[in-house]
């Protein structure tokens, strides 16, 4: 994964969604420290955005945590439509980047699709391979020297894709789900739904939440999370559940994370230990 938090922009290029969302976590609130009035953030190196992923922008921008400051975001033309749904485009400036055709001219109809609002910029192709980036100035208050966190290598290899299934369940023959917010623990011997409506077993009539949301079940002698396709999706430890998850001691299972929820309309932790 490459996240490089440089003077006033942080560009995120990562190869897989749970690197992305890692990587908003981790430098989008050190982005926002810096002392300046204007940041950037490019996330053009990362095309294959989720709707999933895109949440983890929205829940920072939402929950005020940029209001103090002008911020400006790139992105590829995959997740224009998610700023747009999100009416995020009345938040920040959004750079919509197209990428360059080899024949070195811009589609016309690519700009003419942008919808007004969306700021374009069109970049004629370079005869000869541009220099690395070493003479971009830094502003007159910071050192000389850039600040580069976490500075991709100089040879870039394939990260795995991350993933709880390789780490093992915490051992117990039962388990409990506690409502972070009521303090309720609900016993898990064999297998629980969480849902909207019954037969769930646990009933929330909250509107985000799915008819059956997710299920933690008994397998061997652990327990597994598994979201039931939800529409707004499961999250453990921050990361969307996509298919069955082993769960330790003090998981935190969050539920619809949405424009309106930007928390999770719901939030639990499995726990093996008794009261």
């Amino acid at each position: 994964m490459s996240a490089t938090l440089r003077w006033n922009r942080l560009v995120i290029a990562a190869e897989s969604e749970e690197e992305f969302i890692a990587a908003v976590f981790d430098y989008f609130p050190q982005l926002l420290q810096l002392p300046y009035e204007q940041v950037e953030m490019d996330i053009t190196g990362t095309a294959e955005i989720s709707e999933d992923a895109f949440r983890s922008i929205a829940i920072k921008l939402i929950g005020g945590e940029a209001e103090e400051k002008k911020v400006l975001i790139r992105i590829p033309p995959s997740v224009d439509r998610y700023f747009r749904h999100a009416n995020l485009y009345r938040m920040v400036d959004v750079d919509v980047v197209h990428p360059m055709p080899t024949n070195g001219k811009v589609d016309a109809s690519q700009v003419a699709a942008n919808i007004k609002g969306a700021k374009y910029e069109a970049v004629k192709a370079p005869k000869k391979a541009p220099p690395p980036d070493m003479t971009e100035r830094a502003p007159a208050d910071l050192a000389p020297e850039a600040v580069e966190l976490n500075p991709e290598p100089a040879k870039k290899a394939k990260a795995p894709r991350a993933s709880r299934p390789v780490e093992k369940a915490t051992k117990a023959d039962i388990g409990y789900l506690v409502d972070v917010e009521t303090g309720a623990r609900h016993e898990i011997r064999k297998t629980i739904m969480i849902g909207r409506e019954p037969p769930s077993d646990l009933v929330f009539q909250i509107p985000t939440i799915s008819k059956r949301h997710f299920q933690i079940r008994k397998e061997g002698d652990g327990f597994m999370i598994e979201d039931m396709r939800s529409t707004n999706g499961t999250y453990l430890n921050g990361l969307p559940v996509h298919e069955p998850v082993p769960l330790r001691d003090g998981d935190e299972v969050v539920v619809a994370i949405t424009l309106k929820h930007p928390k999770g309309a719901r939030i639990f932790q499995f726990t093996t230990k008794p009261e």
